[in-house]
Order: structure tokens, then sequence, then C-alpha cells
């Protein structure tokens, strides 16, 4: 592999810590903004997938105290079965129209909040978390790419910062694990797969140590600035792929 791709690697992949602590979600719409340019799109699903799950390990066990279970568990016990079923689906054209799809949607949710002063109300009911668990749980099995859905509903229901991102991390710890356990199953992790996982992998945690000390000096309404202008971001990288 040659060197400009190693670096362009390593540095989307501290970018993507930095936001995925911060946001407590979006590494995956960082790096697939670049990866699939020089791998391979299903490997770079593949390793996205597993930076994903040491992301949302790295971030949830630390701060387990935080974690609302009652918020959690219908969200994830959707999201686990929509994203082992869709990694079957993860290639072809249905895939790009659903992806811009999606960019559409958080586009004019972004919009919606930050430039219109609006705010989403989501109860944290049980038929909201298995609605929120599907999308993201698709999204994830599909382009490793879940968090958006998940992340507006658990902003939503969350009392602080640390409950947010604690809860929304244990769910990417279910739903991530779970979709890179149908890749191997299915062949798509390789040993090569496993090399550049395991390359990155101090990259990401310098990504999130820097992340964890911008975080902690968010409050709640900087938090959702930085949350929906993420999505607005997301959504426009979607539509231009």
């Amino acid at each position: 592999m040659e060197f400009s791709v190693i670096a362009a690697m390593l540095a989307s992949t501290v970018a993507g810590g930095v936001v995925a602590s911060v946001c407590g979600f979006g590494f995956g719409v960082v790096v697939m903004a670049i990866w699939p340019y020089f791998l391979p799109y299903a490997q770079s699903v593949a390793v996205s997938a597993l930076c994903g799950v040491s992301t949302a390990v790295m971030i949830a066990i630390p701060h387990w105290k935080h974690i609302n279970f009652k918020t959690l568990l219908p969200c994830a016990l959707s999201g686990l079965i929509a994203s082992a079923l869709s990694v079957h689906f993860s290639a072809g054209a249905a895939d790009k129209l659903m992806i811009h799809a999606l960019g559409w949607v958080l586009i004019a949710v972004s919009i919606y909040n930050v430039f219109l002063g609006g705010k989403i109300r989501i109860k944290a009911t049980p038929r909201n978390g298995v609605i929120a668990g599907l999308i993201g749980g698709t999204g994830a099995g599909l382009f490793s790419v879940g968090g958006p859905p998940v992340a507006i509903y658990m902003l939503a229901s969350a009392h602080d910062n640390q409950e947010y991102r604690a809860t929304l991390n244990a769910h990417f710890c279910f739903t991530s694990g779970v979709a890179t356990i149908a890749r191997a199953a299915n062949g798509i992790i390789t040993p090569t797969t496993l090399k550049l996982w395991l390359m990155v992998l101090a990259a990401l945690a310098l990504g999130l140590f820097l992340g964890n000390k911008i975080f902690n000096r968010l409050d709640a309404k900087k938090l959702r600035m930085a949350v929906y202008g993420y999505l607005l971001i997301s959504g426009l990288t979607m539509i231009l792929k």
C-alpha cells in the first residue's frame, strides 16, 4: 500500500474519531466519504464497522453508569436484527438510492433545527426506539453509517450530554458488533481487513482522546448544534457520493 494511501487512512481515522467522540457518532460517515476511493467498497465498510465497534466500546465502557437501558433496549434489539439482515444487501444500485434518500432527510432535519430553531420532540417510548433502531441498523449494515437516525432519537430523549453519548454508543456495541459478525460469516472480513483495522487503531484512539477534550467543554445547546450541524454535512456528503 502506498504511503499516501496510508496517510489518508490515518488522517481520516483521526478526524472520524474526533467527530465520533464529540457528536457520539459519525466515524462511518467521515471515513466512508474517503476510503472507497482507494479501497473496495465492501472492504471499506468492513474496516469502518470494525472501527465502529472499537469506538463504541472505548466510549461506552468507561461511561457505562450513564447508559439509560430503558431507552437503549428497544432500539438495540431492533437495530441488531436489521443490521444483520441488511449486510446481505450491502451492494448495488439500490444502496446508492437509499443513501441519497437518507442524505436528503438529514439535510432537512438539520436545516430545521440549526437554522429555523425548531426542536424535534421524540418521546423515549419502546415504539420510537424500535423505529429508530430499524432505520439505524439498516444503515449500519448497508453502509456502516447507522448513527444519524439513532442519534436524533437519543438526543431528544436523553437527560444530559453524558447519557446521550453513553447510551448511543452502547447501542452501537450491539448493532455494529452483530453486523461485523454477519460480515465475517459472509466472508467479507478477511486477513487484509483485520490488518487494515489494526493499522488505524492507534489513530482512532488518538481521535477519540482529542474529541473527548472538546466534548467535556460542551453544554447541551452546543452539543445539539454540533450534532445537527454535522448531520447537515453528512447529508451533503451522502448526496454527492
